[in-house]
């Protein structure tokens, strides 16, 4: 008897939450354009236009943690995901990340509007530390005068070409 009762009383139970599960699960709310932190170890489930951030302490370890674009730190996207660690990233000067566990690699740009301020060697993207930041921050070197289709301004100091944009630069220091 006492078995029968404790059986219903946890069949209830998961009925209930199941039922509560069920009522706050519609569809009805708009979807979030990322998660607000997803650790990313397999670069062939990347997207293009996903926003990155290193998880380690520096860009040497390659971790990746996914970050919402609209964040002030959001400094690099995704531009494209190749589906061989031997690819090559199209037209553009990006950040490769390797990943030849999974036989993928990222080709990473600055996720960049007008204003925006960064610190990178415009050189060497490779190479560099990209990091976005107020622009009125010590460390800035750079600040976006536009995102053209082909040209630049004539305000812009530099244009870094990308498979879909031109990225105009001014130096700030």
């Amino acid at each position: 008897m006492v078995v029968r009762q404790t059986l219903m009383v946890c069949v209830l139970a998961v009925l209930a939450y199941l039922g509560v599960w069920w009522a706050f699960s519609g569809t009805d709310e708009p979807a979030r354009s990322a998660p607000e932190s997803l650790f990313l170890t397999d670069y062939s489930k990347a997207v293009k236009g996903i926003c990155v951030r290193f998880s380690g302490p520096g860009e040497n370890d390659q971790g990746l943690t996914i970050i919402d674009c609209r964040g002030d730190r959001a400094a690099l996207k995704v531009g494209t995901v190749l589906a061989e660690t031997s690819g090559k990233c199209p037209r553009g000067d990006y950040k490769v990340l390797r990943d030849t566990r999974h036989n993928a690699a990222l080709c990473l740009l600055p996720n960049a509007e007008r204003g925006d301020c960064f610190e990178l060697d415009t050189d060497d993207l490779q190479r560099s530390v990209v990091s976005k930041f107020d622009c009125a921050a010590p460390r800035v070197n750079v600040q976006v005068v536009d995102i053209a289709d082909e040209s630049c301004p004539a305000e812009a100091e530099l244009g870094v070409p990308y498979e879909d944009m031109t990225l105009c630069l001014r130096r700030v220091r």
